[in-house]
């Protein structure tokens, strides 16, 4: 547990000091509905432990869009999940009040697995994107210039959600991963699981990747009035 609790605090605390600055953003993961043993860091935006989190602001608007960072791998869930989900549990998608993308490279919801992704098999041959406007869309703090294309979530990479009320759709490094999850029900949120040393960051702004055309960055109620 030291271990895991060491690597998702890489790169937060100063030195010889436990104090955690709250970012300005008002959008966070809620510390108020989380698992008993997540432990939410780097201003509300990194998710390290053993299970879920929410955010504290649902999502409202017409069409949303948010990234989760995968910094390390182990076990994941990434999507959408109502107030009254179990966070306790470490996988998402396992209860009627969740839809998620695991790390078993399968969408579950009530425990009902909808899709499976299917691994990219030029990609798998070796086929890696190079393509120069594909590079330039990379995280700044990246260390590689090739984009995984294979499909299937790695380590590094990013998960773009967006939600239009109609549609769940999960998106890799930019790219539609198209497993659409329809008849999602009640008020959302975004939502993140962990276990087994996975740690996460979930990215409200500055986006890594353009959103899809008419999608943007979760606003708050107020400026929704």
């Amino acid at each position: 547990m030291f271990c895991c609790l060491k690597n998702c605090l890489n790169g937060v605390l100063p030195p010889q000091t436990v104090q955690i600055r709250r970012e300005h953003d008002p959008i966070q993961l809620d510390t108020s509905h989380m698992g008993h043993e997540v432990v939410v860091i780097k201003g509300g935006q990194r998710a390290c432990g053993s299970g879920g989190v929410i955010a504290n602001t649902p999502l409202l608007q017409s069409k949303s869009y948010f990234e989760v960072k995968l910094q390390q791998g182990g076990q994941w869930s990434v999507g959408l999940a109502t107030q009254q989900a179990d966070l306790n549990e470490s996988k998402g998608g396992f209860d009627k009040e969740t839809w998620c993308l695991t790390s078993d490279n399968v969408v579950y919801h009530n425990a009902k697995p909808l899709h499976k992704l299917e691994p990219n098999l030029e990609a798998a041959n070796g086929s890696i994107d190079t393509d120069p406007a594909a590079l330039t869309k990379l995280d700044s703090n990246a260390t590689s210039t090739l984009v995984n294309n294979s499909g299937i979530p790695q380590e590094g990479d990013t998960i773009g959600i967006a939600y239009d009320h109609v549609e769940l759709n999960f998106y890799l490094n930019g790219t539609n991963l198209n497993v659409p999850v329809l008849n999602v029900r009640g008020t959302v949120f975004p939502c993140l699981f962990v276990d087994d040393g996975a740690i996460l960051d979930i990215v409200l702004d500055n986006f890594s990747y353009s959103p899809p055309p008419g999608f943007e960055r979760i606003l708050i109620e107020q400026s929704l009035l």
